[in-house]
């Protein structure tokens, strides 16, 4: 990028900040730990752009009253030319490197990383959870586009994996005219504060020897807990890992996720244990099947922003714990809710209306969307619905999982995908 068009993009960054109501200083230095209005620091780039750069760009808490304070949001640009599209990746959590996708590659364009609003480094130094909406959210996003198409003239794209497809369909409905295309991969969107979509998917994924196998390996493994417990604490001891609800609990909840991450990762169902294997297998099993820290204070950290969202607009699942209800011990609900991982969980009221508006408002902009998902991921279960919409295409991988990627689908989907977006590019 030349002097000037440096300066350009500088001076946008200036214009749009000063809106906070800050003189903002041109500078193109980022000193750890300085209160700067804003930083632009050069990274090195990955093979096939010209440059790269680490912005912090400041936003208000509350952009509807900017006079509520204002946190730095970690934004990763980088940089091929001014007229090549622009592939924007919403973030559902953190955002702590900067990466290519293959989105940007397909389209040979330039990409802009935002960090999603109270993850990791994008948080204020106090947190009001009253801030952390949808829509103040998607008033971040708009207000990176209106920065950078002061420089970038190509066609716009958001997009975003899981949570971040879900923020970019978000945002693509309450700012319609920010992008021009929008790609939400393995994306829910959930109507319910638990959606019972996501119960039902259960009942009918897979066949029903997978369906037994799982359920049978469940019940090994609770019922033979005792053996397996030395394993859990060996490990948990290694990890730092400690838990809020207590070990026997966290336990069962890591058994009761089970099939959801099996699922969702598309774990080999053939290769589960059968009942009368070593406790050592068993819990190896379930080990690699289900994330222990997830439920740990350690991780919790990182990812109750996520739960304070999933439970106050988003929509979450439950776990039905009645099949296992005679092998569970510290477990005593029909239906267990993971509302309890959400931070200031007592304050928290479900807006049933959120989700529903917000789709109201997409289905009224009807734009030009391509939804991805995988046919045994869970998510699909509460995926976008194409039906209202007329300019909506749905890819589904048969037997595909949360890994679902325009690259390792079948390759007359892949080509469907990329020639819709030759079409629309073009």
């Amino acid at each position: 990028m030349n002097k000037f068009l440096r300066f350009t993009l500088l001076a946008s960054l200036a214009g749009v900040l000063t809106y906070c109501g800050v003189s903002v200083p041109l500078t193109t230095e980022s000193i750890e730990g300085e209160e700067e209005i804003y930083s632009l620091k050069e990274i090195e780039s990955d093979s096939g752009f010209r440059k790269s750069w680490l912005l912090w760009v400041e936003q208000p808490v509350d952009h509807h009253n900017p006079d509520k304070g204002t946190f730095k949001q970690r934004v990763w640009l980088s940089h091929k030319s001014a007229d090549a599209p622009v592939v924007m990746v919403t973030e559902g959590y953190m955002a702590p490197r900067n990466y290519t996708t293959e989105l940007t590659r397909i389209v040979d364009g330039n990409q802009v990383i935002v960090e999603h609003r109270y993850f990791d480094r994008s948080a204020p130094d106090s947190i009001d959870w009253d801030y952390l909406t949808i829509e103040q959210a998607a008033m971040d996003h708009h207000r990176i586009v209106k920065l950078l198409k002061n420089y970038y003239n190509g066609t716009w794209i958001n997009t975003g994996i899981s949570k971040g497809g879900q923020t970019a369909m978000i945002h693509r409905a309450l700012y319609p005219k920010d992008v021009e295309i929008t790609v939400p991969y393995v994306a829910p969107f959930n109507l319910e504060k638990e959606d019972q979509r996501l119960v039902e998917f259960f009942e009918n994924v897979g066949t029903a020897e997978q369906r037994d196998r799982i359920r049978s390996f469940q019940k090994e493994v609770l019922k033979r807990k005792d053996e397996l417990m030395p394993y859990f604490e060996e490990l948990i001891s290694e990890k730092g890992y400690t838990f809020r609800m207590g070990e026997e609990r966290a336990f069962e909840l890591a058994v009761l996720e089970y099939p959801f991450s099996l699922w969702q990762w598309g774990g080999p169902v053939d290769k589960i244990p059968e009942p009368g294997a070593s406790a050592e297998v068993l819990f190896n099993h379930l080990h690699q099947g289900s994330d222990f820290g997830y439920f740990s204070d350690q991780q919790w950290e990182q990812i109750g922003p996520f739960f304070y969202q999933a439970y106050k607009e988003l929509g979450y699942y439950p776990y039905l714990a009645t099949p296992l209800k005679e092998w569970l011990d510290e477990i005593k609900e029909d239906t267990v809710s993971n509302r309890f991982m959400a931070p200031e969980v007592d304050k928290l009221t479900f807006d049933k209306e959120a989700s529903v508006n917000i789709l109201k408002k997409l289905k009224k902009a009807d734009p030009k969307m391509i939804v991805i998902t995988g046919e045994n991921d869970p998510w699909s279960a509460t995926s976008l619905d194409p039906e209202g919409f007329n300019n909506v295409l749905k890819v589904e991988k048969p037997g595909g999982c949360h890994r679902t990627r325009i690259n390792n689908l079948p390759d007359s989907l892949k080509q469907k995908v990329i020639n819709q977006l030759n079409a629309w590019i073009d």
